[in-house]
């Protein structure tokens, strides 16, 4: 996810705004991990066979170049596995705004081979448009986690294959908790608040700020809002879409109230700190806490002396019951519908979609420290605190979808920016509620 850092970054609204729809599947796919690890029912596997065309070169374009070594490792071995059939990767690597680049080419009509796509609404907006092509036949279908599914469908049809599940929340060192005498991990806001008092009475930050980069933020606010509408999530989207629904919901005030409590231990500086400072402020050992996903423990483990770092749910809600890990499919590779070799293409996807191959996509992206778990069965994940905490939740089946991306295309983004608003005070309750309201709704239109 901000390996993108990552999955994340991207959504905004491009050039070329199509209708996009909310949700139309209810499945939720975190829930999936605990509830159902089969894969998909069969679907024709018409790319379980060698290539045999013309030498052609395959373009892939990603967001960032955070993870760029793994990205080099990935196009030689596919280059090498296919030294003698004429097929080559070349991966480009976004550095800038990734919507601008979804901009561009909407507005030349010129993609790459396979891009990267935010999973449910961009998806379905791309399949809407007739963009990207559909995969429903592809092997990786039957490999996958059938709820992972609902973030690539569109119509009923796969277009995207989901490659990573990834999770949000509180990351925190249970060594500074138990040295600020904390035996156990908060399951409400009084608990919460309670707990950050003690951690700053001992003389430890509480919270590694990150709010300069707005992205976190929303991360954030997803994380906040997400466990309140888990039991109806494709309702509330959809009727924030048609416009029956805002966000003036009795439960915002749970959700900034507990926003208050962590900008109160986030530092008269908070505002000033961006995702850098606070990833290494976890990684030294300087702060107990900081809300975000398991792509910031990357920093952690390339450390001589990784701190114990594990994870639980944001505890926002009074009712325990409702405070879930938020899990979701964060990364999906969607292909060019004008493709001009999909036979090649295919050759890619089955590589991308391997978890046996020792020089693989799964293996190379998801066996390291800090790395988001594929959207399939994997026996190589690393094993760390924060991931034997992610597999207790799965197995409690206390887990939710990240709302924000099922918001209409581009408003995640923005939610963003609003709620940095917020936390740096330049915005009271009523206005930034209102905000979200009318701004939802500007990109409601703008999609239509």
């Amino acid at each position: 996810m901000k390996r993108r850092v990552l999955s994340v970054i991207l959504a905004a609204a491009t050039a070329m705004t199509v209708a996009a729809c909310g949700n139309s599947n209810s499945s939720t796919v975190a829930q999936s991990v605990a509830a159902d690890n089969s894969s998909s029912a069969a679907t024709t596997a018409f790319a379980d066979t060698a290539y045999t065309g013309d030498p052609y070169e395959i373009k892939m374009v990603v967001w960032s170049a955070e993870w760029g070594n793994k990205l080099d490792r990935m196009m030689e071995a596919f280059n090498e596995e296919h030294k003698d059939d004429g097929l080559t990767l070349t991966i480009e690597m976004q550095s800038g705004d990734y919507s601008n680049f979804l901009g561009s080419c909407a507005a030349t009509g010129e993609y790459p081979d396979v891009f990267i796509l935010t999973p449910y609404a961009q998806v379905q907006q791309y399949a809407k448009n007739g963009s990207i092509k559909d995969l429903s036949g592809e092997p990786f279908v039957d490999k996958v986690y059938k709820g992972s599914l609902a973030s690539v469908t569109y119509d009923g049809k796969i277009y995207g294959y989901p490659a990573n599940y990834e999770y949000l929340g509180v990351f925190y060192n249970k060594d500074l908790f138990e040295k600020a005498g904390i035996t156990e991990v908060p399951t409400t806001p009084d608990e919460f608040k309670k707990d950050c008092q003690a951690l700053q009475d001992a003389g430890i930050t509480p919270i590694a700020a990150t709010w300069k980069e707005s992205w976190t933020l929303k991360h954030l606010l997803s994380m906040l809002i997400s466990p309140f509408v888990a039991d109806n999530e494709a309702g509330f989207v959809s009727g924030l879409n048609d416009g029956s629904q805002t966000f003036d919901q009795d439960w915002m005030t749970q959700v900034l109230d507990f926003a208050d409590i962590i900008k109160e231990y986030s530092g008269s500086n908070r505002m000033d700190l961006d995702s850098t400072a606070g990833f290494n402020a976890m990684a030294t050992g300087s702060a107990a806490m900081q809300f975000t996903g398991e792509f910031s423990t990357e920093v952690n483990y390339a450390m001589d002396q990784p701190q114990n770092i594990g994870v639980f749910a944001v505890p926002v809600s009074k009712d325990p019951s409702q405070n879930k890990l938020g899990v979701d499919v964060g990364i999906t590779y969607c292909v060019n519908a004008n493709t001009s070799n999909y036979p090649a293409v295919q050759q890619l996807l089955k590589y991308l979609s391997d978890p046996d191959d020792p020089n693989g996509y799964i293996v190379i992206n998801c066996s390291a420290p800090g790395a988001a778990p594929p959207a399939m069965p994997f026996d190589g994940l690393y094993d760390s605190p924060s991931n034997e905490d992610y597999n207790k939740y799965n197995d409690d089946n206390m887990t939710c979808n990240w709302i924000y991306q099922q918001y209409v295309n581009g408003f995640d983004v923005m939610s963003g920016d609003l709620f940095q608003g917020y936390f740096a005070g330049t915005e009271d309750r009523d206005q930034f509620i209102s905000d979200l309201k009318d701004q939802y709704a500007s990109y409601v239109e703008a999609n239509q």
